[in-house]
Order: structure tokens, then C-alpha cells, then sequence
């Protein structure tokens, strides 16, 4: 029996793969000691440190063990496979059952050397169990797109909706505790929100959106920028729902005629991630939106955001500066706070005090001296800044310039000696100059302070398990060739199990950096709208966002379709006649 040679060699996977020679001993031994505090499989720890990859693990295995390796984005599974296994044991020990035929069993495993639930499989099912390995992530991948909504979730469901026969009224003692893997799984509300946020930070979801609607309530979250429907439940589910997550966030729960907002810290495994909950009145009933800050994510230095070369160095040299002031520009969620962070993390030192004031505090950086701010006690903006500067600051983080008390203050600080990094709400860099001024702030204050503005949006990187290359439309050809790039092919995904069938998996930033040269500095006096300063700056060499873009379209980082999506048409390109030797 298959099943049996293959379980038979009970070798654990790192001696396997170090008598391979895929990895060292030395390797071996810094695995051991991540995975000791990681508590993760070996085989991902081995990936993420770059010694291996997933599929040079499991054709190591399979060449080791004598069975197949199957890539599963290749493999289609009929229904009766599905049935063999029950569920909760596909999910638990991370494997599928393929095909059935006859008497045999084929499945495949991200651990062939799992000889004991093989020996379970066999025990259960009565089937001879053949054995095949598989990528971990295509496994995983394909456990959603097969079995769908977790049989976790899909039973808090149904207990809480067969539960509502009978009104039942909410006790706050369900809500002591906020550990999504505690033994406290009594109350089904508490299963089904725990099992919504589980699945959700599992699936590196930003956001949760709770929506009801006329007859249902539908929970939808966003990944990489697209919101991908989760489950939906009955209406009669829906009070509840809400009271738990506004409990849990410490809203008032007899208020439902305001928005509110309000923040979780939940428990996973031993990661402490914090929620920021926002509520809304609709016609149907209060939407909840929770955003995700997985503090893990936010370890980003500035070669992981996005930049490339040219633009890393430029704004490496702006972070350094002594003093003045950078902004970063974008809409809500295109990772302003992420890039100001690394810059953050860039800078810091033994040497210099930064502090920064934020609404919230999204993610606790070490070292640094971070302030909440609390509008409902009057502790603003404006009324924070001031008190830091008596704190003797070297540099100066503001979560974001909402008016122009704020915009003032942090003017003043740049005058007087200090580094100050903050966020506006613009559509490009040149954009923010004019919103300065909008706000009231006087022309020579913005040009003497401002040392440069960057501008960016989140672009889908291509899925690198699907990659495939094709001839670019002439639209395609034409953008590339005029910036000089390679336009004899461009790249796409084909879809398959890792990235859910978009083509998509993760997202990276596209930038454009404006730096106040004099020419600039003279528009900004004169009061010269957005456009005149767009112009000026792409005649200077900025690169803009559709050219950054297009840069990663050549590499194969993006597609075409994706930047254009996120980026106007640039009108300069009429006036500038061309690009310039930083655009290339």
C-alpha cells in the first residue's frame, strides 16, 4: 500500500531535506530555533527565510519518497473525492483528497511524512490511500476554493441562527474575553464574530465590512484592495451581531441612530492585533467597518515599500534632512502611514528624539514617543504639537494636516529647526502645495518649509504562481515605448488556487516625489495653481504615478490595465513632450 511506504519512512522533513541537500545543517538548525518561536511548519519557515521555495521542498520530498508532486492549479477535483475526508480533518492536518477510483484514494499533503493521519485516513475511509505532495499554499488555497466558508464558521452560523427560535437576550459576561483561540466558546455569537475575524487576519484580510441588508446580513472583507464576499447569515442575526462587536469595542450599544467608532485588541495565537471598529446608521440597520493593523505588516523598510532605485535614494535623502517638512499624498488606504513609517524606521536612532501624534495610534514602533490624540477631552492636533515642541523633538510625525491650526503649527516647527513628516488627502504632490494654501497657510511659509512631496497609490502585483507572458496591445506598446522600456512583452496571471483565480496576489506602492527646486519655489510665492506646478516639476524630472507604474509593468511587477485603473491620464504629457531623463 502507498499510504504505507510513504508513511513508513518517518525521517522528519528537515534531516529529508538536508541528506538532499536542498538546505545545510546550519540552516537547519536557525529553522529549528525560528520555528521554536514562530510555532509555524518548518517547510514555511524554511520559505520565508529564502532557502527554499515551496515547490523545491516538495519535488525534494516526492524525489525522496518515490511519489508524485502535483501542482494543483493543474488538477481539477470531481465532487465524489470531496465527500471521502471529513472536512474538519482536511483542514486541520492541510490536505485534499484528489481522486477516487475504485478502492483508491488519492490525496495530496503539504506533509507526506504525516504517517499517522495517513494511517487515519486509511482507517476511516476503508480506502487504500495513495500519497502526493503539494505546495502548502496551493492546498490551503484549494481548501477554500473547494470547501468554501470554513466548516468553523459556516457551524457558528447555523448554531446562532437555529438558536434565535427563541429571542434570546445578550449578557455581557460573553464579552470578557477577547482570545479568538480561547476555550470559552460557549456563546454562539461569540463563535461566529471570533471565527469571522480568525478567517480575516488568516486570509491577510485590511478590512470587515458587516452589512445588512433587507433580508440578510452580508460580511464581506478586503483583499489586496478588493472586497471578496465572506459569508452571509440570516437577518435575524443581525442585533446580535452588531451588540457583540460594538461590546467588544466599547460602544454604546443603545446608540444606534449616530456613527460611532471604537477599537478590539484581539488575541491570535501569540500576535496581539488591534481593530478599529466604525459604525453607520443605514436604512436597514447599523454597517460595522473593522480595519485590521496587524503589527506584522508594518515592519516595512523602505526597499520593501515600493520605491525603485532612483526614487529610494531621492527620498533616503529627503528622510535625512535636518529639517523642513515631507508629505506623503493619497487616498484613504493607499499606505501614506506605511511609507512614513519605514521612513520612520529608517532614521531612528540613539541619537535623535522623534515623537509623533496620531488619530489612532495604528501600529507601537520601539523607541520612538507616540501620542494619541483625543479630541473628546480636547487633546487635538494642534494642542498636542504644542506641547511636543517642548519636548525638545528632532523629528516630528503628524498622523495627518486636517486644518489650518495644525498646518501652522507644523509649518512653524520645520522654520524652527525640525523634521516633520504628515499625510494629506490630495490627489497627486503637486496638488498638495495649493491645499496649504487653501487652508490658509501664506505662500513664502509653504516654500521656505516644504522640502518635498510624495504621492502614491496601491497597485495588485501579479501572482508569481501564475505568471505568464503575452504580446502587448499597441495602447500597451505605445505608453511603454514612449518612456523608452521594453515593449516586446508584458505580463499577466492566469488565475489559479493561490490567488483565487485574479491573477493577483499582494500589492506594492507606485510613487511619484516632487522636490521644491527653485523654479518650483517661485510658483509656490506666485500662488500657481496645481497644474502650473505639475508641469514645472515634471519639466524638472519628476516622475509621475502612471510613469512609476508603467516601470512596473516592464518588470512585471503589475499590469497595464491595473495602473491605469489607479491613475489618471496624465495631462502634462501634452505639454511636456515627453519624458525626461529621470522619468526613464
Amino acid at each position: 500500500m502507498q499510504a504505507k511506504q510513504a508513511g513508513g519512512n518517518r525521517k522528519r522533513l528537515g534531516d529529508t531535506l538536508v541528506d538532499a541537500r536542498l538546505i545545510s545543517a546550519e540552516q537547519l538548525k536557525d529553522a529549528l530555533s525560528r520555528q521554536k518561536v514562530r510555532g509555524t511548519r518548518l517547510g514555511r519557515v524554511l520559505v520565508e527565510m529564502g532557502v527554499a521555495t515551496e515547490e523545491s521542498i516538495g519535488v525534494t520530498l516526492a524525489r525522496q519518497m518515490n511519489i508524485p508532486f502535483l501542482n494543483l492549479n493543474d488538477v481539477t477535483i470531481p465532487p465524489e473525492a470531496l465527500t471521502t475526508i471529513p472536512e474538519p480533518i482536511v483542514r486541520s492536518h492541510n490536505l485534499l483528497p484528489i481522486k477516487l477510483d475504485g478502492n483508491h484514494l488519492q490525496i495530496t499533503m503539504a506533509d507526506p511524512l504525516d504517517v499517522f493521519i495517513i494511517d487515519e485516513i486509511t482507517y476511516q475511509t476503508g480506502y487504500e490511500v495513495k500519497v502526493a505532495i503539494s505546495p502548502e499554499s496551493q492546498i490551503e488555497a484549494a481548501i477554500r476554493n473547494y470547501y468554501g466558508t470554513s466548516d468553523t464558521l459556516q457551524a457558528a452560523v447555523e448554531t446562532l441562527t437555529a438558536s434565535r427560535k427563541d429571542e434570546v437576550k445578550l449578557d455581557e459576561s460573553f464579552f470578557n474575553t477577547f482570545d479568538l483561540a480561547g476555550t470559552d466558546q460557549t456563546a454562539p455569537i461569540i463563535n461566529l464574530v471570533n471565527n469571522v475575524i480568525q478567517q480575516s487576519i488568516n486570509d491577510r484580510a485590511s478590512d470587515i465590512h458587516i452589512e445588512p441588508d433587507e433580508e440578510i446580513i452580508r460580511v464581506r472583507y478586503r483583499l489586496d484592495g478588493i472586497l471578496n464576499e465572506l459569508m452571509k447569515a440570516p437577518k435575524s442575526i443581525q442585533s446580535e451581531l452588531i451588540s457583540r462587536l460594538k461590546i467588544m469595542a466599547q460602544m454604546d450599544i443603545s446608540e444606534k441612530r449616530l456613527p460611532q467608532d471604537g477599537r478590539i485588541k484581539v488575541k491570535v495565537k501569540d500576535a496581539s492585533i488591534d481593530l478599529r471598529v466604525s459604525s453607520l446608521p443605514t436604512v436597514f440597520g447599523e454597517k460595522i467597518v473593522i480595519r485590521i493593523l496587524d503589527k506584522s505588516r508594518m515592519q516595512l523598510t523602505l526597499e520593501q515599500v515600493g520605491f525603485d532605485d532612483q526614487l529610494l535614494e531621492l527620498f533616503k535623502t529627503l528622510s535625512l534632512s535636518p529639517n523642513g517638512i515631507i508629505l506623503m499624498t493619497g487616498p484613504t488606504g493607499s499606505g501614506k502611514t506605511s511609507t512614513l513609517y519605514a521612513a520612520i524606521n529608517f532614521i531612528r536612532s540613539g541619537q535623535i528624539n522623534i515623537t509623533t501624534v496620531e488619530d489612532p495610534v495604528e501600529y507601537l514602533i520601539p523607541s520612538i514617543n507616540q501620542v494619541q490624540i483625543r479630541p473628546d477631552i480636547g487633546l487635538t492636533f494642534a494642542r498636542a504639537l504644542r506641547s511636543i515642541l517642548r519636548q525638545d523633538p528632532n523629528v516630528i510625525l503628524i498622523g495627518e494636516i486636517r486644518d489650518f491650526e495644525t498646518a501652522q503649527i507644523a509649518i512653524e516647527s520645520a522654520l524652527t529647526g525640525h523634521l516633520v513628516f504628515s499625510t494629506l488627502h490630495t490627489n497627486d504632490a503637486a496638488s498638495a502645495v495649493t491645499r496649504l494654501i487653501e487652508m490658509g497657510v501664506e505662500p513664502y511659509l509653504v516654500a521656505s518649509a516644504l522640502i518635498g512631496v510624495g504621492a502614491q497609490r496601491l497597485v495588485r502585483k501579479i501572482c508569481t504562481s501564475c505568471k505568464t507572458t503575452r504580446a502587448p496591445e499597441p495602447e500597451v506598446k505605445s505608453a511603454l515605448q514612449k518612456l523608452g522600456l521594453p515593449s516586446a512583452r508584458v505580463f499577466r496571471g492566469t488565475g489559479c488556487l493561490t490567488c483565487r483565480k485574479s491573477g493577483f496576489a499582494g500589492r506594492t506602492a507606485i510613487h511619484e516625489i516632487m522636490t521644491i527646486s527653485d523654479a518650483i519655489h517661485h510658483l509656490i510665492l506666485e500662488s500657481a495653481s496645481a497644474r502650473t506646478i505639475r508641469q514645472a516639476a515634471v519639466e524638472h524630472g519628476m516622475r509621475t504615478m502612471r510613469e512609476d507604474g508603467l516601470k512596473k509593468v516592464a518588470k512585471g511587477v503589475t499590469t497595464y490595465e491595473e495602473v491605469v485603473r489607479l491613475t489618471r491620464r496624465e495631462e502634462i504629457e501634452k505639454v511636456s513632450g515627453g519624458p525626461t531623463h529621470l522619468r526613464a
